[in-house]
């Protein structure tokens, strides 16, 4: 069991929660699914229990705006097991939302009044500016952002969120429904992808994120932050395949090395499906998404001249967490 310190807005600030002394977090998203179950002590949690299941719930969905009765089934079944654990950690204050494809899908709200049904909590879709929030919340407290401005990017199986803030909060925020999913679908026909697919889907996000690139160039962006997600594949690589000490014990980012990335994007873009399961670091799970992932994290740098990446441990579902944890106290979240 980890004990972990859940920082305040002002970094250090302690208070006294009031909360229950557990809570659930289950983050229903377009390829994983993912419970955080933890549990409060002042102004500290301890992480009792973590666990994603590759539901894929997306997956072939994104044209007819159905999810298919294979993709449906895996989601139930997700839902099964995560109400084994609640049982199991008898856990009575739960949070579970829904994000692109469940806010998207014409089923849907049928996929989650059936889940709700199971699992025995209310389960919402958010918006996908409600989800850059929370990413952002997430991020500000296991990065130290300071006064510069950053690009915070958090890469989904049906939307992406970009953020630009710092320590004080958000300048700027939009979510976009072309996440790694979406994009595997439309761009990557081939086996790994040929160099013209590699262009068109570089020429898609070249239009496509007009306003990011306004923005950013506005905020004079050197600094791209990483929501966990590819951003932590890219870093267990990065320490496996360069035989890297381990992240410091109690650390909640880590900052990746420029030339190690460009070396990993080559090596992840050459690679078929199958050799990338042999990939040092990179999860399984992450194998069919992880070529599309590398190349719009690359575009971003190269077309915004980024001179540094960080990996945060921390995105949606804690951004929810600390969410959930301000609204026990009573404290204020803009306080």
């Amino acid at each position: 069991m980890n004990l972990l310190i859940f920082q305040s807005p002002t970094f250090g600030q302690e208070f006294k929660t009031g909360m229950p002394s557990q809570a659930a977090i289950i983050d229903l998203g377009t390829n994983t699914f993912h419970i955080l179950i933890v549990e409060w002590e002042d102004s500290q949690f301890r992480m009792l229990e973590k666990l994603q299941i590759p539901v894929k719930l997306g997956k072939g969905a994104f044209g007819s705006h159905i999810i298919r009765d294979d993709a449906y089934s895996r989601g139930i079944v997700a839902i099964k097991e995560f109400k084994k654990l609640l049982l199991s950690y008898h856990v009575s204050d739960v949070v579970i939302y829904g994000t692109s494809v469940l806010r998207n899908a014409v089923n849907g709200p049928l996929f989650a009044a059936e889940a709700q049904n199971i699992i025995g909590h209310p389960i919402r879709a958010i918006s996908g500016e409600e989800e850059a929030e929370l990413i952002y919340t997430g991020v500000r407290n296991a990065v130290p952002l300071g006064k510069e401005p950053h690009l915070i990017m958090d890469i989904g199986g049906g939307s992406v969120e970009f953020i630009i803030g710092n320590e004080k909060g958000v300048s700027w925020l939009k979510s976009y429904e072309i996440g790694a999913a979406r994009l595997i679908e439309k761009f990557a026909q081939n086996d790994p992808m040929d160099d013209d697919s590699i262009a068109e889907l570089e020429e898609f996000l070249e239009t496509e994120l007009t306003e990011l690139w306004e923005q950013a160039s506005n905020y004079k962006i050197k600094t791209l932050v990483g929501a966990s997600g590819s951003f932590e594949s890219i870093a267990s690589m990065e320490r496996k395949i360069y035989e890297l000490d381990k992240k410091a014990v109690g650390s909640l980012f880590y900052n990746i090395d420029m030339k190690h990335f460009d070396e990993i994007y080559q090596k992840i873009i050459t690679s078929t499906q199958l050799e990338l399961i042999y990939v040092p670091g990179l999860p399984g799970f992450r194998v069919e998404m992880i070529s599309v992932a590398m190349i719009m994290i690359n575009y971003v740098i190269q077309r915004l001249r980024l001179k540094r990446i960080i990996a945060s441990d921390y995105a949606l579902k804690e951004g929810v967490m600390y969410k959930l944890m301000l609204e026990h106290s009573g404290i204020s979240k803009h306080s």
